[in-house]
């Protein structure tokens, strides 16, 4: 077989020079009858972006299969000599050209990468063709094309005249099927469940998965080009990707890797001489080791880890290792393309082997896609400490002295986050740092930073980004007593509204000095290095400022954001913490909760109650607490409407012989708290004010017998939730739309629309479902919160009541979604078994000192 890899072409992409399909061959693994039938032949129409989709399909036949029997898979994507430009996918003709890669003999299954197997393809592959040449299931009658050919069952001998493979390079898809269908008998129909489009897809009958809708795969092929929606039968794929993960399969291995890496291999052992490179977006430092060492963050990262040991990967040929300290290393089983050195003198215990450092420069950009999961497994394996690397997003081939031409992949800086991030999950205690070298828009040398994994201190230095909301500061603060670290309050104070503008802008950018903040803030506060490990921040201006941090610690700083705005930048963070009701696009790095995160936790509620016995005095009980917010852009609590609800609550604890008490907020108003005042009685009205040098609040909470929060807060739902108290929701009144919401929401409706094709599925998002969506994922079009949603989850929970059946005073299991969502966090910074965490930890700010900061 002649593969491609190391024909010369010209400024393209390696993997376009491949001249046949990738081959993956799943062994007889147990005796029985499917030794003696011929090999399972399945042909996948894929594209380099598809790698997860491409290991799932393989792992769910490896689920499904005859054991006894062999299956060949054929990846095809980037095959060289395609006229790609009126595509629908990078793989749209790849199916054509299946006679001809098959030796035009034999059958052959063909199927789309975003497919998954749910029974054997054995029994597609065996059963009777009845003459035909093709089968496939077939379209709607008002689809352009009256079959869809995204699974079939090949007859490669009856199909070669047709579909030969200069009619797949230069022919229209269209115009290929209808060629074939002119064929009297050619076509054949073949059983829908053999492909289940979407919602075609029945449990238990289903036997091909397709998920079709380009914007609904789970598995976010194109993140650049789509918003992502949640999609109804996601949880199958998914379901199917954890099951991969924790069997921790690959279907290449170092044991057993791709016949391009072996190709590269061959090549690399013929030269005689170094390469000898076209420039390179990389910086020349950093192809010295010793420079590229003096330099941060590199140099923080040695000396963090005390470092006497390192391996040092850059692509070398066999007869080009000029040290003696150096050595080819075995990447597989006796073969190599990498050298190691030993930065350090080796003068402890190694410990199995393993070094306190991996340096990775002009090397990994070398090797197929294929190989890439289990070289990034083995470097992160090797490291006690680090792994360091240094990657060109836009690189130049490699030229031998002799003529041998290595060319490269140019890969997306979200496929190679994503790599390291996938490596880093499988091996979390090692710490990383990729840099990654293109170019602006502008044509300018550019770089993008990214670490993770375990922090370089112990224990982890944490900031929280507080500012004038004190309901934010309090999510925040909230989380971080959760991660159990010593955390520090950061209070920003934005002065002007042309410095908040100098500071949006110049944070976005990056170039923002310490002195230029717009800030006013006290001498401890102000933010300068060392920069923390952790930064933790609620809202708008607080995660512009946390964006700043962490371009200014050169990715060392890891950002965590909570809150509706927060979570339409979800790239600029670590993680996001929103809620379900927000309507937010998922992204692998949202974590989504169904209230807002509190400090509410059994420990301050005890202590509270301890503190504040005497709350209620002689007041008859039960005691029914109702927990005023106040008008905002979508509720309206005036004078008028906090008496009719002080008069119901009362009436509503009265009937259950006790006494009705109302805590009001900053939002509630003077004339409100009037009114609650002249139903309830002064005695039973606690009214919020700013010079109160102790709050009772968490008293209140802990004493009640049972509680009632206006709709209109999430926060005060979210910290009520947290008590056993029984709980009910009061419907407070809207305002009437005005022309903005109503637009604002028939725009988030529109890009969560999913209007169908001409075949009957949901078609790719495009036009005004993209823009808006676009709007919404950026943070241009913010979706209005949808508090309904909210509150019916959590009457379906089974966690509050509606206002207005009777008062019951059944205590329920509280609800606690902070420790989860710190497990979470502290999984994803190299923790992935924390164990139990303290109820609170030290803080030097004044809110986690006294509470405080529970203040409404």
């Amino acid at each position: 077989m002649i593969r491609g890899v190391l024909q010369p072409q010209h400024n393209t992409r390696a993997a376009e020079l491949r001249t046949q399909p990738v081959r993956v061959v799943l062994e007889a693994m147990q005796p029985g009858s499917g030794k003696a039938k011929p090999p399972v032949r399945i042909f996948v129409g894929t594209e380099p972006s598809q790698y997860r989709a491409e290991r799932i399909m393989i792992w769910s036949i490896e689920q499904v299969r005859d054991k006894s029997r062999v299956y060949e898979i054929y990846l095809m994507k980037d095959l060289v000599g395609f006229n790609r430009r009126l595509w629908l996918t990078g793989f749209t003709n790849y199916r054509f050209a299946i006679p001809h890669f098959a030796g035009n003999q034999g059958r052959a299954i063909y199927n789309d990468v975003d497919q998954i197997y749910l029974a054997d393809p054995a029994e597609l592959f065996d059963r009777s063709i009845g003459g035909h040449g093709f089968m496939s299931i077939a379209n709607a009658a008002k689809a352009r094309i009256a079959v869809d050919t995204s699974v079939m069952l090949i007859d490669c001998a009856r199909m070669a005249p047709l579909w030969t493979l200069e009619a797949a390079q230069r022919g229209r898809k269209n115009a290929l099927i209808k060629r074939a269908l002119a064929v009297s008998g050619l076509w054949g129909p073949l059983e829908p469940e053999w492909n289940a489009r979407d919602s075609e897809y029945v449990a238990g009958k289903s036997k091909v998965l397709h998920y079709t809708a380009l914007h609904l795969q789970p598995w976010r092929p194109f993140p650049r080009q789509f918003v992502y929606q949640t999609n109804p039968i996601g949880h199958v794929w998914l379901g199917l990707e954890q099951t991969a993960d924790a069997a921790g399969y690959r279907p290449f291995t170092a044991a057993k890797p791709s016949d391009h890496y072996n190709d590269l291999l061959a090549s690399l052992r013929t030269a005689k001489s170094p390469p000898v490179r076209s420039p390179s977006p990389l910086d020349p430092d950093l192809l010295d080791e010793q420079k590229m060492l003096d330099r941060e963050p590199y140099r923080s990262l040695v000396d963090a880890f005390d470092t006497r040991s390192m391996q040092a990967y850059q692509l070398v040929s066999a007869g080009a290792v000029p040290d003696v300290r150096q050595r080819i290393v075995s990447l597989t089983s006796g073969s190599s393309i990498a050298c190691q050195r030993s930065h350090l003198p080796l003068d402890r215990d190694d410990r199995g082997g393993r070094v306190d450092g991996v340096l990775i420069r002009a090397f990994l950009e070398y090797l197929p896609d294929e190989d890439i999961p289990w070289v990034l497994d083995k470097l992160f394996g090797d490291a006690r400490g680090f792994v360091a690397a240094a990657v060109a997003l836009d690189p130049s081939a490699a030229t031998f002295a002799d003529g041998t031409r290595l060319p490269v992949t140019r890969r997306t800086r979200e496929w190679w986050l994503d790599h390291f991030e996938a490596a880093s999950q499988r091996h979390p205690a090692v710490r990383w740092h990729l840099s990654l070298h293109g170019a602006s828009l502008l044509g300018r040398p550019a770089v993008r930073l990214h670490q993770g994994g375990r922090p370089l201190r112990k224990p982890p230095v944490v900031w929280v980004l507080a500012y004038d909301k004190p309901g934010h500061t309090t999510q925040s603060v909230g989380l971080a007593e959760a991660l159990g670290w010593p955390y520090e309050v950061k209070q920003l104070r934005f002065n002007s509204l042309r410095a908040r503008a100098h500071t949006w802008l110049q944070a976005w950018h990056g170039t923002l000095g310490a002195s230029l903040i717009g800030l006013r803030q006290r001498a401890s506060d102000v933010l300068v290095p060392p920069w923390p490990d952790l930064v933790i921040a609620t809202g708008w201006r607080p995660a512009r400022i946390a964006l700043w941090i962490g371009r200014q610690s050169l990715g060392l700083t890891r950002l965590v954001g909570l809150g509706r705005r927060a979570g339409q930048i979800v790239d600029i963070f670590d993680a996001v913490v929103t809620c379900t009701h927000f309507h937010l696009p998922p992204h692998p790095r949202r974590i989504e909760t169904v209230l807002p995160i509190s400090q509410v936790t059994p420990a301050r509620l005890a202590k509270a109650a301890e503190r504040w016995t005497d709350l209620f005095g002689d007041l008859s009980r039960p005691c029914v607490v109702l927990l005023v917010g106040g008008s905002n852009e979508f509720y309206r609590i005036d004078a008028d409407i906090a008496r009719r609800m002080a008069e119901e609550v009362k009436a509503f604890a009265q009937a259950a012989g006790g006494t009705a008490v109302a805590v009001t907020s900053r939002r509630t108003g003077g004339p409100a708290t009037d009114a609650f005042k002249a139903v309830l009685g002064e005695a039973c009205v606690h009214a919020w004010r700013s010079d109160r040098s102790e709050n009772p609040y968490l008293g209140y909470l802990a004493l009640a017998d049972a509680l009632v929060v206006t709709g209109d807060s999430e926060s005060m739902l979210g910290e009520a939730a947290a008590t056993d108290k029984p709980l009910y929701i009061y419907p407070v009144p809207k305002w009437r739309h005005g022309l903005r919401r109503i637009l604002n929401e028939w725009a988030v409706s529109r890009a969560f629309a999913r209007p169908l094709n001409r075949r009957g599925t949901i078609r790719p998002q495009q036009g005004l479902e993209y823009l808006f969506a676009k709007g919404i994922a950026t943070g241009l079009l913010p979706p209005p919160r949808d508090l309904e949603k909210l509150h019916d989850n959590l009457i379906r929970r089974g966690i509050a009541r509606p206002f207005g059946v009777p008062l019951d005073l059944t205590p329920r299991p509280p609800l606690h979604e902070t420790d989860a969502v710190a497990r979470e966090i502290l999984r994803r910074m190299g923790y992935p078994d924390p164990g139990p965490q303290p109820e609170s930890a030290r803080a030097s700010g004044p809110a986690a000192a006294t509470g405080e900061s529970l203040r409404r």
